[in-house]
């Protein structure tokens, strides 16, 4: 019985722990970054994207410092992760997990 019990709590406690996030692919507008932070957004519903961690494959397709990459549009793969900061207050975390250059400006 107790056995029972402990394994029945082992799988409700590894399903709160273990989750796949979604990824998300949006066209997204580059607007620069400042101290380590992306900045994208949305031409349709005029929504701004902050991505604080940047995935490797990422990083070797483009250097988002570079200044001439703002203003271009970019198909752009991510997940979304909702914490809780020490207030308890909601916050969300973007990683941006792939790039790809989808128009060049003129």
């Amino acid at each position: 019985m107790i056995k029972t019990i402990a394994i029945s709590i082992l799988f409700f406690l590894s399903s709160l722990v273990s989750f796949s996030q979604e990824e998300i692919t949006a066209t997204l507008v580059y607007e620069g970054a400042e101290e380590g932070v992306y900045y994208f957004s949305s031409e349709e519903d005029f929504s701004t994207y902050a991505f604080t961690i940047v995935d490797e494959k990422a990083t070797k397709k483009y250097v988002l410092t570079d200044r001439k990459l703002v203003g271009e549009t970019f198909k752009v793969t991510y997940t979304s992760e909702d914490l809780l900061d020490e207030d308890n207050e909601p916050y969300q975390v973007l990683t941006l997990k792939d790039i790809t250059l989808i128009e060049k400006k003129k």
